[in-house]
């Protein structure tokens, strides 16, 4: 069993135009805009790490909102790690975890699920156990249970 930790987010108070990706909530942290992929990523990057949202739906990787940004590519830690897991999963790119991140070689992977919302989906464990046979393991993965 994964560790679950459980955050309150606040919703964005102002009226907005941002494509929201077919109904995802509009939160803030510090004055910006975020989703909650993204606003996990504020967190760990405000403790050193560096990471990105797996946007696994569109095939791309982001660290702003999509309609403030362009998509990135992650630096070699970050793909040579995900490569890997896919190549043990089949090759396929889907259920992996929304953010991942690291600092100094130690890697977080967190999956975002709202609260009485969301729940973990099968391609999500296969991904997981792909990654287990990575070398990864439980200490490196956790699900962030979000409310408003």
């Amino acid at each position: 069993m994964l560790p679950r930790y459980h955050f309150v987010f606040r919703k964005w108070p102002f009226l907005h135009d941002f494509n929201t990706y077919g109904g995802k909530q509009m939160l803030v942290w510090k004055e910006e805009p975020l989703f909650a992929e993204l606003l996990m990523l504020r967190l760990l990057e405000s403790q050193g790490y560096t990471g990105v949202w797996v946007d696994t739906f569109r095939k791309k990787y982001w660290q702003r909102l999509p309609d403030l940004s362009t998509p990135i590519l992650p630096d070699a830690a970050i793909t040579g790690t995900l490569e890997k897991i896919y190549e043990i999963k089949g090759g396929g790119k889907t259920g992996c975890f929304d953010v991942v991140a690291y600092r100094e070689n130690h890697f977080v992977f967190v999956e975002l699920k709202r609260q009485k919302a969301d729940v973990i989906q099968p391609s999500q464990i296969e991904w997981l156990e792909a990654a287990g046979k990575a070398g990864l393991n439980a200490p490196f993965f956790l699900i962030a249970e979000w409310k408003l």
